[in-house]
């Protein structure tokens, strides 16, 4: 009778052990594919920043007789402000946020903006490739938001990647696991992030022309440009 007591509840602890697994699973699966979009249900204006009202003209000033710098420009001044300040005095990473929760708040003009920030900071650090294993939330809305500012050749080249990406999707999250594996070798981690870049050969398209000092000056006035017509959309005034 004992043994058939203790019979039982090994099988209930089993049991629950699977459920909670196999929870945990699904909620690591959701997380890496919970993708940002243009719309979202959770949007907000409790991340606009409140800045004096003629912030944007100082700016313009500072640059109108300066000669524009690939790292030195309008571009970066603006940047700081409504994005990189942002992500600074919010971190939801140590609010048990998800990136694309926190992305979710913002406005769309907002989501829209960070994620073309994010995508030429990642181009220029590593590749479109790079930009894709760090941020694979954002893959879908980088196309959206590109189309949305006018950067019609991009977002047509990039539309190629995002097949190819979506095509290999399974095989970029498991190298991405295994690069998120602390225990394992540093070594063996970069490797499997490394050998991801032979999946997406259609990203050097983009990467040909992305460093170009004329795309880099385009890409970056459409971003300013952008902002520059949705102003209540980025900031609110003192």
């Amino acid at each position: 009778m004992k043994i058939g007591i203790l019979i039982i509840i090994v099988i209930l602890i089993l049991v629950v052990a699977f459920l909670v697994l196999r929870n945990k699973s699904k909620n690591l699966e959701n997380t890496m594919t919970e993708f940002v979009r243009l719309d979202s249900q959770s949007e907000s204006t409790q991340h606009l920043p409140l800045l004096p009202e003629n912030w944007i003209s100082e700016i313009e000033q500072k640059w109108n007789d300066k000669e524009w710098g690939v790292y030195d420009n309008e571009h970066y001044d603006i940047c700081e402000k409504i994005c990189n300040d942002i992500y600074s005095t919010n971190k939801y990473w140590e609010k048990n946020q998800t990136h694309a929760d926190f992305l979710n708040e913002l406005t769309k003009e907002q989501r829209i903006y960070f994620t073309l920030i994010n995508f030429e900071s990642q181009v220029n650090n590593g590749g479109v490739y790079q930009f894709l294993f760090n941020y694979p939330e954002l893959s879908i809305l980088a196309l959206e938001g590109m189309q949305v500012t006018g950067m019609e050749k991009l977002a047509t080249d990039y539309k190629i990647v995002l097949n190819e990406y979506f095509g290999k999707f399974d095989t970029i999250q498991d190298l991405y696991s295994k690069f998120q594996n602390n225990k394992s070798d540093w070594n063996k981690r970069f490797t499997a992030f490394a050998e991801g870049y032979k999946e997406l050969p259609s990203a050097e398209k983009i990467e040909d022309y992305f460093y170009e000092e004329s795309f880099v000056k385009t890409y970056q006035q459409d971003l300013t440009k952008y902002v520059k017509a949705n102003r209540d959309k980025f900031y609110k005034t003192k």
